[in-house]
C-alpha cells in the first residue's frame, strides 16, 4: 500500500471485545464516506472474522490477542484480522473454500445452520484472504473506494 493510514486494535479473545472493533469499523466506513449500507456490510464480515478468531482460532483464551489492523491507501480499505490459534493444518496458503464448503455440506446434511461464516464474510466484501500456519490464522478483508476492484 501507497501511504496507507492505519487504526490497530488488540483485543483479548472475549466475545464482548468484538463489540469494540465493530464500533471501529463504523467509524471507519464512515469516515471513508461509505454509503450506509457498504459499512453495515463492514461491520458485519469484521464481525464475523473477529469471532471466528476468537472462538475458533483462540479457542476464548482471553489471554490470546486477536489483532485487527484497519489500512487505507488511496484504492481501498484493507481489514487484517489475525489470532494466535493453531491454525488451519497447514503452512502454507490455505484453500480455504474447499473446507468451508465441506463444513457448509455436512452442517446442512446434519440439518445445523452453524460455520456459514466465511461464506458470509466473502459475499459482504470485495476480495477475501486466509492465510494460516501453526502460528495462527491471518484472514484479510478488501473493500474497494469508488466501485473499483483490485
Amino acid at each position: 500500500m501507497v501511504n496507507p493510514h492505519f487504526v490497530e486494535v488488540n483485543i483479548p479473545s472475549d466475545p464482548v471485545f468484538e463489540r469494540v472493533v465493530r464500533a471501529i469499523a463504523a467509524e471507519v466506513g464512515e469516515a471513508l464516506c461509505f454509503t450506509d449500507e457498504r459499512v453495515d456490510d463492514l461491520k458485519l464480515a469484521v464481525s464475523e472474522a473477529v469471532n471466528n478468531a476468537i472462538e475458533h482460532g483462540n479457542k476464548n483464551i482471553s489471554s490470546k490477542p486477536v489483532e485487527v489492523v484497519f489500512a487505507l491507501d488511496n484504492d481501498k480499505l484493507e481489514v487484517r484480522i489475525t489470532d494466535q490459534g493453531e491454525g488451519l493444518g497447514s503452512n502454507q496458503r490455505v484453500d480455504v473454500w474447499d473446507r468451508v464448503r465441506v463444513v457448509e455440506e455436512d452442517n446442512l446434511e446434519q440439518g445445523l445452520l452453524r460455520s456459514f461464516g466465511m461464506s458470509l464474510i466473502k459475499a459482504l466484501v470485495d476480495d477475501l484472504e486466509v492465510n494460516s500456519s501453526q502460528k495462527g490464522t491471518i484472514i484479510v478483508l478488501r473493500l474497494y473506494r469508488k466501485g473499483q476492484t483490485e
